[in-house]
């Protein structure tokens, strides 16, 4: 069984000159559902929140993501069982264009790895990211082993 994942959000705003905002994870925050979508049944994706500031972004970003810790986990396992690296730190950077969209999961520091990559895309498939006037944010999630 693997221990807990210690995870840190860096949030890097792309228009906004290099700035980074560090917010621990730990704690509930605010889901970013904000009720039901008034719209047609025709296919249309819930409406996305809005991010007011990079704090915001980072607190809702930090949200969607933690929703799916399990599903990222199990990814982040995966790659560590393929790479025989049982308690390697991972830090996967993910990529949010200004409205809401994932545009991709890297591993930050290490060499690409395409099947992380995709997993990790699959597993937040769906995910609230938030929408705002923050251009391409850029957040890093960290995944370590803590000894208990």
């Amino acid at each position: 069984m693997w221990g807990r994942a210690a995870l840190v959000i860096c949030l890097v705003a792309a228009c906004g000159g290099g700035a980074t905002v560090v917010a621990p994870s730990s704690g509930p925050e605010a889901a970013g559902d904000g009720g039901a979508a008034s719209g047609p049944v025709d296919a249309a994706p819930p409406e996305k929140p809005f991010a007011g500031s990079a704090l915001e972004a980072t607190q809702l970003i930090g949200a969607a993501v933690d929703a799916k810790s399990s599903e990222v986990q199990k990814c982040v396992e995966d790659y560590r069982q393929r790479k025989n690296l049982p308690r390697q730190r991972v830090e996967v950077s993910l990529g949010i264009d200004q409205e809401g969209r994932l545009l991709g999961a890297t591993l930050k520091k290490a060499k690409p790895d395409p099947t992380l990559s995709e997993c990790i895309q699959k597993a937040l498939a769906g995910a609230p990211f938030p929408r705002s006037h923050s251009g391409v944010i850029s957040v890093t999630k960290i995944y370590e082993e803590i000894e208990q």
